[in-house]
C-alpha cells in the first residue's frame, strides 16, 4: 500500500469516526441545537479539522444521516441473508424497527430529525425521499420473495402491502420514540396488520 493510499484510508476512517459521533450527538441532543463544536469534542478532534471535512453544519447533519442509513442497510442485508425462511425475513425487518435496540433508537431520532428538516429544505428532502423509496422497495422485494417461496398468497399486491406496512411502522415507531404508545402495543398492532395485509393465519412470534 502506498503512502497516499494509507493517507486516504486514514482520512476515510477519521471521517467515519466524525459521522459516528455526529449520529450519537443528534440521538442525544437532537439536530436543531447541534453545534459543530459539540461534535468536535465528541470525536476528539479540533473544530478546524471538523470544518476541513464538513463545510457546514447542515452538510454534517445530512451526511451523518446518510452514513447511518448506509451502515445499517449493510448490517440489515447480512442479518436478512442469515434467515433461511422468506416470511421470517419479512417479519424480522418490520419487527426490528420496533425493538428496544439502542442503534434502532438512534436511527429513529435521526429519521425524525431529518424528516422534520426536509419539510423546509430541498437538500434534506432528497435524502429522506431516497431512504423512503429504498425502505418500501426492500419490503416489496421481501414480500415478493415470500410469495415465490409459497409462504405468502400470490394475490397479495407486494408493492401496495409494502407501502402500507412501512408507513404503519414509521408511524408506530414515531409514537414509541415519544412515548405516546408502548412498544408492546406497537408490536401487537403490527402483528394484526401483517396478518390482514399479507393474508396469512400463522401469527408472527412477537
Amino acid at each position: 500500500m502506498t503512502n497516499q493510499s494509507v493517507r486516504n484510508e486514514a482520512e476515510l476512517d477519521r471521517r467515519s469516526q466524525i459521522l459516528e459521533c455526529t449520529c450519537s450527538v443528534i440521538a442525544r441532543d437532537g439536530a436543531e441545537g447541534l453545534r459543530m463544536a459539540a461534535v468536535a469534542r465528541e470525536a476528539g478532534v479540533s473544530s478546524a479539522l471538523l470544518h476541513y471535512y464538513f463545510a457546514t453544519r447542515e452538510d454534517l447533519i445530512r451526511l451523518a444521516f446518510e452514513y447511518h442509513e448506509t451502515r445499517e442497510s449493510a448490517r440489515g442485508e447480512e442479518r436478512i441473508a442469515s434467515i433461511p425462511d422468506t416470511l421470517d425475513r419479512v417479519r424480522d425487518v418490520l419487527e426490528r424497527e420496533l425493538s428496544d435496540d439502542e442503534v434502532v433508537r438512534e436511527g429513529w431520532v435521526l429519521w425524525s430529525e431529518m424528516s422534520r428538516t426536509a419539510i423546509f429544505r430541498d437538500d434534506f428532502r432528497a435524502s429522506v425521499a431516497d431512504r423512503s423509496a429504498r425502505w418500501v422497495g426492500l419490503m416489496a422485494d421481501l414480500i415478493a420473495a415470500a410469495q415465490d417461496a409459497g409462504r405468502l398468497p400470490a394475490d397479495v399486491d407486494a408493492v401496495s402491502a409494502a407501502l402500507r406496512l412501512t408507513s404503519l411502522v414509521d408511524g408506530l415507531g414515531s409514537h414509541v420514540i415519544i412515548g405516546s404508545i408502548s412498544r408492546a402495543e406497537a408490536r401487537r398492532t403490527l402483528d394484526i396488520a401483517m396478518r390482514e395485509m399479507l393474508h396469512f393465519e400463522e401469527g408472527p412470534a412477537l
